[in-house]
């Protein structure tokens, strides 16, 4: 590599962690302005559950390249079916409903979406990580974030759930309470409650010690949550009434 590609390279790398840190900076200042205003009522009497509340939910499905190995060709298409991803939905939004009285629906037309676009590497077989926010997977994903565009250009501030063919560390991850989107492979999607988990993350809550909470850090994870949880969900910028 030549003096001017390693100078392009490098300043590439620092334009991409300037945007990083300028989304997470945003996403802070919203979070805190939402909790001391539309999500006041909630921070203080969500354990009411009541009024019914909505979270919105948009689904991409990467696509993996044509690949060979072993001789045999395997063809380019989704890294995971529809329905399997719809089963975790409807799960998901049983518990929702069950639990917090939050309504979980589509951001658009339909909840899943499968991407057709080139995926780089890093996003495709994902290695969770804080540090995975100021790289090249996390530049990818804040591209295709439903209800962004740069800025928010939806007040309901929707979950994105990225389902890659790979991931590397616990069946799925999120940028917690001031991310927007969550990871998932095949084994998360088919764990009972693990993308129910990784959105609450999304919606202020951390991991629980007790292994029939929703919470609990490991899996299996029980469907159990406590009565400040659904103060935080509920007060997340991602639950509104509208």
């Amino acid at each position: 590599m030549g003096f001017w590609s390693k100078i392009k390279s490098v300043a590439k790398k620092v334009w991409r962690v300037t945007k990083a840190v300028v989304r997470v900076v945003v996403r802070a200042v919203i979070t805190i302005v939402n909790s001391l205003t539309f999500g006041l009522y909630d921070l203080l009497l969500g354990f009411f559950a009541w009024p019914p509340k909505k979270l919105r939910l948009h689904v991409f499905i990467l696509t993996a390249p044509t690949s060979s190995g072993g001789g045999d060709v395997v063809p380019a298409g989704p890294v995971a079916s529809e329905q399997l991803v719809l089963d975790a939905i409807e799960r998901t939004k049983q518990l929702y409903k069950d639990k917090f009285n939050v309504d979980v629906k589509p951001y658009s037309k339909d909840f899943v979406e499968v991407l057709t676009e080139e995926v780089p590497p890093e996003a495709l077989d994902f290695e969770c990580g804080a540090g995975q926010e100021f790289g090249v997977a996390g530049e990818f994903f804040a591209k295709h974030l439903a209800g962004w565009n740069g800025i928010p250009i939806s007040g309901t501030f929707p979950v994105t759930v990225f389902v890659v063919r790979s991931l590397k560390g616990p069946l799925g991850c999120s940028m917690s309470v001031i991310g927007d989107y969550v990871v998932m492979a095949q084994p998360g999607l088919e764990d009972n409650v693990a993308l129910a988990h990784e959105i609450g993350h999304t919606c202020s809550l951390w991991h629980s010690g007790s292994s029939d909470n929703l919470m609990y850090r490991q899996s299996p994870a029980g469907e159990k949550v406590k009565w400040f949880q659904k103060n935080l969900l509920r007060s997340s910028r991602h639950v509104q009434y509208w």
